[in-house]
């Protein structure tokens, strides 16, 4: 199993690639000049539309309520960078989803006697029963699944300004920075990629130096610590997405044990139905052949009479 959530967390992570080069740097402007960043433009300009929540925000509690936004550019620049980051993560998440489904459904589709799997129509035809799932359900179905999941992954952000916001915006008012690895160790399980207060080259700007630029530095670990934080909910989810397709799976694999003992039941009956008939269809060529040979018999007996009668009738002077 953990070999798998590594795989997962890996093509998790692998989503983050260049953020750094390609975003800090849109932030970090804003806040330098002392600017309002637009988030619902940034989000639409660089993320796919949202299955749960508009542009800009998620609407369940992981902004804090209390707070005007506009009345702190730090913390507001802060929580969008985190917010952005938030998005991303559930992009990814969404990614790994359709891509666990899309195995899933691989390793369980079986082609038997009477099922077809008709992938290109997107239906499942028993025909024998003539029943059909439609492409439109299905679509539902995945719609629903991944819909439930995300909103499980946004919902551990719940509260996310009110205990973690200050202490980044305390850290770069000072001039400081948070010790990330600290606070992760505090916050969340150790996670299975990368170490307390790492995170990957391909993500960070590795060449660029720490501590020349605080607000890029303060910018970097926040984000830093959201996917992080983000990555160990993905594992709980993934734990709990993989418990529920074994279990689904367990439950398919007995029905399909089931169904394959009825079906043997079947051909043993239809079986012994066809060696019956097979006994009947002879036993009704003996009577044919039996009637005949009767009808034969009474031909030559009425033959016989007539010969009979026709020597007597010569007989007479």
């Amino acid at each position: 199993m953990e070999e798998t959530l590594k795989q997962y967390l890996n093509e998790y992570y692998r989503g983050f690639t260049g953020f750094e080069l390609e975003h800090i740097e849109d932030f970090t402007k804003c806040l330098k000049e002392y600017k309002k960043f637009n988030l619902e433009e940034y989000e639409i300009s660089h993320l796919d539309k949202d299955m749960l929540f508009p542009p800009g925000d998620i609407k369940i509690g992981v902004r804090d309520a209390r707070t005007t936004k506009g009345s702190n550019i730090y913390k507001d620049i802060l929580m969008d960078i985190a917010i952005f980051t938030m998005k991303m993560g559930g992009e990814n998440v969404k990614r790994i989803l359709e891509t666990i489904l899309l195995e899933n459904s691989q390793a369980s589709t079986t082609t038997q006697d009477g099922v077809t799997a008709d992938k290109e129509k997107g239906a499942i035809t028993n025909k024998e029963e003539g029943a059909t799932t439609n492409k439109e359900e299905e679509e539902q179905k995945k719609y629903e699944f991944l819909r439930h999941y995300l909103l499980l992954f946004y919902k551990d952000f719940k509260g996310f300004e009110i205990h973690h916001l200050d202490d980044f915006t305390n850290a770069m008012r000072k001039n400081s920075r948070v010790n990330l690895a600290e606070y992760e160790s505090t916050y969340m399980e150790r996670d299975l990629i990368f170490q307390p207060g790492e995170m990957g080259e391909g993500i960070i700007n590795g060449k660029r130096k720490k501590g020349n630029d605080i607000i890029k530095d303060n910018l970097m670990d926040i984000a830093t610590f959201t996917m992080k934080m983000a990555a160990d909910t993905t594992k709980k989810l993934l734990e709990i997405v993989f418990e529920t397709l074994q279990k689904r799976l367990r439950e398919k694999n007995a029905a399909v044990e089931e169904l394959q003992k009825t079906k043997n039941e079947l051909n043993s009956t239809r079986a012994k139905c066809n060696e019956y008939k097979e006994k009947i269809d002879n036993l009704e060529k003996e009577k044919k052949m039996a009637e005949e040979r009767i009808k034969k018999l009474e031909n030559d007996v009425l033959n016989l009479k007539n010969s009979e009668k026709n020597t007597s009738t010569n007989k007479k002077p």
